[in-house]
């Protein structure tokens, strides 16, 4: 495990290479906030010394505001990510911020994480889930809690049982198990998870997110080998416009029994 920059990353993300150009330097590579983490923070019933893992970090965004939220506590947040270059700008901003020695970046498949089973009180993880998918995901993730433990993560998730015929043929493709709320609640309550809370993110937090993303979009406009990435998040940014009615992210907040 490397203890400082550069992280190495996980062969599979070669695949990803052109998004990770793009989403180079972002402080958040999806729809979140510091007020939602917070907010799902406010739900979860910890121990005075928590084991914590941030699974599928990305920069870190989600991972420092936990930190600092639980600065007293000094428990120190395992973050853990496939990708080594948004481990690298995790721990710069953690060293900027004073918050390194509550932050311990570590490359890793969230999916196979190496993390020993029933050792973590709080599991987090902000649009990661539907790399491994809802019910695979909670099945791997349950096993990391201990008893009384808490998982708190958004997912893409379904507001209205009929979209729109667009959104529906694009999350096909993006995710084809993408639930409802309902559907995905029914699916933890039977796997023995309860439900201490679940919210939509606002709107705002994903304006926010294509703020950057489009930023970035016009900064790299020139670069080889971008245009079908930087077409294709305008596409989702569009989409979104038209019928973000009809989708969005959840936090959910879960403890195992």
């Amino acid at each position: 495990m490397s203890l400082h920059p550069p992280f190495p990353s996980m062969p599979f993300m070669e695949a990803f290479t052109p998004l990770l150009r793009l989403f180079k330097g972002m402080t958040r590579k999806g729809p979140g906030s510091e007020a939602s983490t917070l907010r799902a923070l406010s739900l979860c019933p910890l121990p005075v010394r928590p084991a914590i893992a941030d699974l599928g970090c990305g920069s870190g965004a989600s991972t420092l505001v936990l930190a600092r939220a639980l600065q007293p506590l000094r428990a120190p947040i395992l973050a853990l990510d496939a990708d080594g270059t948004a481990l690298d700008d995790l721990w710069e901003a953690a060293q900027a911020q004073g918050l390194l020695p509550l932050v311990r970046p570590r490359t890793g498949d969230m999916a196979n994480p190496g993390i020993p089973a029933g050792s973590l009180d709080l599991l987090w993880s902000e649009g990661a889930i539907a790399h491994i998918g809802w019910a695979e995901g909670l099945r791997v993730w349950r096993e990391l809690l201990r008893p009384g433990g808490v998982m708190a993560f958004t997912d893409a998730t379904w507001f209205e049982d009929s979209p729109p015929p667009a959104a529906r043929q694009a999350w096909g493709d993006w995710y084809p198990t993408m639930g409802t709320e309902e559907a995905n609640l029914r699916t933890a309550r039977g796997l023995g998870l309860e439900v201490l809370g679940h919210f939509r993110l606002p709107s705002q937090d994903w304006w926010d997110y294509f703020d950057q993303v489009e930023a970035r979009c016009r900064l790299c406009e020139e670069q080889e080998g971008l245009a079908e990435t930087i077409a294709s998040m305008r596409a989702e940014m569009d989409l979104y416009r038209r019928a973000g009615h009809a989708y969005g992210y959840v936090f959910y907040i879960l403890q195992k029994a």
